[in-house]
């Protein structure tokens, strides 16, 4: 297990995230604004595409907080750490700025974004490291099962 963090942005437009890498998954914690909290989650699992069967895809399942909306970001990163590493992803996000304007909201989830590159590099770096990034071993395995749509 290793942890990783990484951030993005600055002062109240700040996203921070930790990242714990399991030898099958990534717990993300995604935290920022000007009040840090557990807003919505988001878990993204691996799978063949239904299109192509030579690229990776995945499904996510959300849960938001009532009244929250932080289960979008949550997916958003998810989905990207899922489909660039082939592992299982687990996000638990809370970002939040009093009466934030559209603009404050799409530069949060801007640097989220550039936060997630960051971490997808790393977490890359690191499969490389341990010889533990084997997409082919993915297409193997998902070949051998059969999809249900």
């Amino acid at each position: 297990m290793q942890e990783i963090r990484v951030s993005s942005g600055e002062g109240r437009y700040k996203i921070n995230i930790l990242a714990v890498i399991t030898g099958e998954g990534i717990a993300v914690t995604l935290t920022g604004g000007e009040k840090p909290h557990v807003g919505g989650t988001a878990l993204s699992v691996p799978r063949t595409s239904l299109q192509d069967q030579g690229c990776l895809s995945c499904d996510t399942w959300i849960t938001p907080v009532p009244g929250h909306k932080d289960a979008e970001m949550a997916a958003s990163v998810g989905e990207r750490l899922c489909r660039e590493t082939g592992l299982v992803a687990a996000v638990v996000a809370g970002v939040h700025i009093d009466g934030a304007e559209d603009w404050e909201i799409r530069q949060l989830v801007a640097n989220a974004s550039v936060a997630a590159d960051k971490l997808c590099h790393e977490i890359k770096k690191l499969q490389e490291s341990n010889h533990a990034y084997q997409p082919e071993k993915f297409y193997e395995d998902a070949a051998k099962r059969k999809p249900n749509n």
